[in-house]
């Protein structure tokens, strides 16, 4: 019969049967370093192509939401 257990990431508890497919889910794997690379590059790709107009109101969004953090 399956019993009580905890979360070693969150500690909540969960049924014994449950708590693999919970961290799988809620915790799940980490990005790796690599795929953040990429999507930073990515990133800076789409921004050369703007225009200088559309540059200023994205650095200012991200300002804006830095501020907010």
């Amino acid at each position: 019969m399956p019993e009580a257990v905890r979360c070693d990431i969150c500690g909540k508890l969960y049924s014994s049967s449950h708590v693999k497919s919970h961290k799988r889910l809620a915790h799940g794997p980490k990005r790796p370093v690599k795929a953040t690379q990429d999507g930073m590059v990515a990133i800076l790709e789409i921004y050369e192509t703007l225009s200088l107009e559309n540059k200023v109101r994205v650095l200012s969004q991200l300002s804006a939401r830095a501020k907010e953090s």
